[in-house]
Parts: structure tokens; sequence; C-alpha cells
């Protein structure tokens, strides 16, 4: 019975793909505790560092199919970019690995699925593991939806008997920290290097309890992380490494590991006297201890630091824009996505500022000496159609009344209703951009009708063409983006306005505004409009 690794880290690419420096030390991390003959103890260990195609899908082929017998071991370790084509199908990307000019990929220079369970197949080994440590930042082309339902099915491409399949993130999730460094890996050594691992102290570490044990760290870390893993019954009880017993490190870092889930890595005075005479009782030098202490701590001293990060992000916004306008609160969702935060971890940061990111903003009014509205033409004129049965009775009537206000704030009203969500909520760029082109044409007919001009979303795609900017969905960049709320006065001296100007005195272009819930749906309300009008 052999026990034989390949470990392949991909840190350079090409254009379309961000480089991965930390796979490179991902990958000799993991080689020396595979090697280790009081860990891992596996007979042979390969790092096969930035390989082209048919480099890297030779030595996977040669991996499952050289000399194995039944009762091998086989462990394929993958650290880089994974990518999906228009199928779904998941590529493993390397050195050469290409985009069309659409985003997407070019599967002949990458590694397919198909041929990766293929060989896992075909091989005579029937104790397969799988790890792919894969950053999915390149996944998706770019017109594209991140969204649960075109997920890839990690389990059905790759999945079988006696294999099991460890993942560090979802098809949606980027699982790479900064400076390129993956958690996961990190936790998978940790958890073998120490045998914290073990979960049930019998001096073996299997395939499940690793990954629980390395989930469980991410998540501490990064919380909205989902590792996961796909094993059918004997394939999460494939033993793969062996750890110490009773050895006094293990126990102790075993007992700060449950207070700190307790705690959140926040020890009261109390616990600290209590573990430094744990510690001595176990006879641990001071030193040993506090490593031990500083690693069962650092994916939480991780986590506050991202929360720390995230109220300041909040006390700098407060500062310059007090209302905290539909961006403002846009810019901030995207930082807390970026730091993988999950509603209920900043929430007592937005308590304590009296926040409610669910809520829109509110809008308002500047209140001028009213300025006559333009005498509309007739109300049969604009046919009140809707592929969602939405009513727009009440809009046309505000909007003939030259009720600017409350139109502003009808339209935003039936535009959550169209797209199926309620009050309060705010409507995502992906639904901006399927959004149904019969009530699409309905709602900026009405304002271009009744402002003769002035306001609608048409004319806010023509001002946004005129600053330069492109109709492909995409945010066009801060230059463009500040010209274009220059000309339309959603901003005014470099910054954004508090108060919306519900007049048509006010910029053209100005109205409708609540429904805009962050920098990238005017782009996506101009590609939308584009694509119903062919």
């Amino acid at each position: 019975m052999a026990k034989i690794a390949l470990l392949i880290g991909v840190s350079d690419y090409g254009e379309g793909l961000t480089n991965l420096p930390g796979t490179q030390s991902d990958i000799q991390a993991m080689q020396q505790i595979l090697q280790n003959p009081q860990v891992g103890g596996f007979d042979q260990v390969e790092t096969l560092p930035n390989p082209n195609r048919t480099q890297m899908e030779r030595a996977i082929e040669q991996l499952f199919s050289e000399n194995r017998s039944r009762d091998d071991l086989i462990l394929l370790y993958f650290s880089g970019h994974g990518v999906r084509d228009d199928n779904g199908t998941l590529y493993f990307a390397n050195c050469i690995t290409e985009k069309n000019s659409q985003g997407r990929i070019l599967t002949s220079t990458a590694v397919s699925s198909v041929a990766l369970q293929g060989y896992m197949t075909q091989s005579r080994s029937k104790r397969q593991v799988l790890i792919l440590d894969c950053c999915f930042s390149g996944a998706f082309a770019q017109d594209m939806k991140a969204k649960a339902d075109a997920a890839i099915d990690v389990k059905t491409q790759l999945g079988g008997e006696g294999r099991a399949v460890l993942t560090s993130s979802t098809a949606t999730q980027v699982s790479y920290e900064k400076e390129g460094a993956s958690l996961y890996t990190r936790y998978l050594v940790q958890g073998l290097e120490t045998g914290v691992a073990d979960r049930n102290d019998d001096g073996q570490v299997t395939v499940d309890e690793l990954h629980e044990y390395a989930r469980e760290k991410v998540q501490e870390a990064a919380p909205t992380m989902q590792p996961e893993i796909y094993a059918v019954r004997e394939g999460y009880k494939i033993l793969i490494a062996r750890a110490p017993q009773g050895d006094p490190k293990l126990v102790f870092r075993k007992e700060l590991n449950e207070r700190a889930k307790l705690k959140r890595g926040k020890f009261s005075p109390v616990e600290k006297r209590a573990f430094k005479f744990r510690s001595r009782e176990l006879g641990l030098s001071a030193a040993e201890a506090d490593q031990i202490t500083q690693e069962v701590l650092q994916p939480y001293d991780l986590f506050w630091e991202k929360v720390n990060e995230f109220e300041q992000a909040v006390k700098e916004t407060l500062d310059y824009d007090p209302q905290l306008s539909a961006m403002s609160v846009d810019d901030l969702r995207y930082f807390q996505r970026v730091l993988k935060l999950r509603d209920e971890d900043i929430a007592p940061v937005l308590t304590q500022h009296q926040l409610d990111f669910a809520a829109p903003p509110p809008t308002p009014v500047t209140q001028k000496a009213a300025s006559p509205s333009p005498s509309p033409p007739a109300v049969e004129e604009i046919p009140l159609e809707s592929e969602k049965g939405v009513d727009y009775g009440k809009l046309r009537d505000l909007l003939q009344a030259g009720d600017w206000q409350g139109a502003d704030y009808e339209t935003y009203r039936r535009m959550l209703e169209v797209v199926g969500r309620e009050e309060r909520d705010w409507i995502r760029e992906t639904e901006l951009r399927e959004f149904p082109c019969a009530d699409l044409k309905t709602i900026d007919r009405l304002w271009v009708h009744y402002s003769q001009g002035q306001f609608g979303f048409s004319v806010q795609k023509e001002i946004y063409v005129n600053c330069g900017a492109k109709l492909d969905g995409k945010y066009p960049g801060d230059k463009i983006w500040y010209e274009f709320c220059d000309r339309v006065g959603w901003r005014v001296n470099e910054a954004y306005v508090k108060e919306a100007t519900f007049d048509t005195s006010a910029p053209q272009g100005h109205l409708p505004i609540r429904c805009h819930y962050g920098k990238g749906s005017v782009s996506s309300l101009a590609l939308r409009l584009v694509s119903c009008s062919r």
C-alpha cells in the first residue's frame, strides 16, 4: 500500500487572470507535512509549479495510472484559479490559460474536470483525495452572473466511490487573502502538523476531520467563506495522517480552541490566568504556550481586524456623507463583501452608528420656487404595459401632476415589485440587466413624456454615453462616473449631494434617482435599454 501525492501550484497567469503568488508557498508547505514520516508519511510527494496545460494533464494522468493498486492512497492538490465555461464545466487554469475578448475561457488552454474525472475513474486506486484550493475570482465570463444557480456542481463533476473532494470555497467565492496566502491551506497544514485535526483523539486524522478543522478556522477569520467536502460513504474516513496522543502541546491547543470558540477569541483576564496555570501544569514553557496561543487566536485577530476596518470605513463615509446616500451604502456593502463579513458581523457597528442598510436612504427635498410644470400631452398616448402585471397608473398620475418626489418614490416601489422584492430593499445590478423590457420602456416613456425630455432613464443613458462610458454593464471608472454625476447634479463641488432636487429646474437627467442603488446601476439600466430597443 503506497501513499502518493501530486501538488500543483499555479501562481503566474496571462492576461485575464490575476497572479496568485501564494500558491508556491502552499505546495511547499503541503509537501513538507505530507513527507514528514511522523505525520503524513507519504512515500512520494511531487510538486509541479506553474505547469502548462500539457505538463499539468500528463502529470495528473500519471498520478492515477502508473502501477497503482486498489489500496494505494492517491492525493491530488491544486492551488490556483478554477474557471467555468458557459455550460458550467469546471476547468483548472495553468500558466498558458487564455480568455477571449468576451472573458470566456479558451477551453483548449486549460485542464477540464471531465478529463480529471476520467483519470480518477479509470485508476485502480480506490482511495483518492482531491483538494482544490481554488480561487474562483476569474471563474465567470463578463456577462455571466455569479449566483447560486450558476454554481459549479463539484460533486457531480468530480465525485465518485472511494473518493473525497475538498474545496476551499464555493464557486462564487475567492479563497485567497491578502498577499495571495490561502487560509484553507494554512489550516490544512496546521491541522496536520499539530495533530489538532484529530477530533476523536484516536491518533489518526481522517479526511473529514481535516476538512472540518480547516473549515472552522477559515470561517473564524472569514465568516462568509464556505469550504466544502464531497464524499461517498468510505470517502469521508480515508486516513490521511497520524497525530500524537497525549502530547501536552496538543492538549493545551485543543483546550484553547474550545474556549476561543465560545468567546470569539476574546479571552477574559480570568481565562488568561487559567491558561497560564494550565500551561505550567502541562509542563510547557512560557514561549511554547505563547506560540500556541498566538496560533489559536490568529484567525480571530484577523476577524476583529476586518471588523475594525469596516467600522473605520463607516466613520470616514459619515464624515463626507452624513445622510449615507445609496452610493455610499453600495460602497460599504462592497467593502463588506471584500472583507468576507456577514450581516451579523457588522450589525454592532451599524447599531452603534444608528444605521440600517436594509432601508433605502432618505432622499430629502430641496424645495425651490415652484417652476411651472410643462403641460403634458394626453394621458392616452402612453400605454401602461407590463410583463409582470404591475399597475403604473399611480406613477402616471404623479408625473402628470408634476409631483416629481412622489413619482421618484413610486418608480422605486414599482421596480421593486417587478423584480419580486419588498419595500426597503434594493434592486441588484444583475436584476437591472434583466429587467423586463415592457416595464422598463413604460417607466422611461412616462418620465420622458411628462418632463418633456428633462428626466428619464434614456435621458440619463445619453448623458452617460456622452461622458465617454461604454454600454457594457460595467462600472466605467471614477473619471467618467464623476463627470456623469456632475452633469446630472448628483455631485456638486466634488461631493455627492445630500438632497435631491425635485423640480424641473434640476439638471437634465437628475431624476429618477432613488432606484439607482450603486455605481453600476446606471450602466446596467443603460445596457438594458439598448437591448430592449433591438
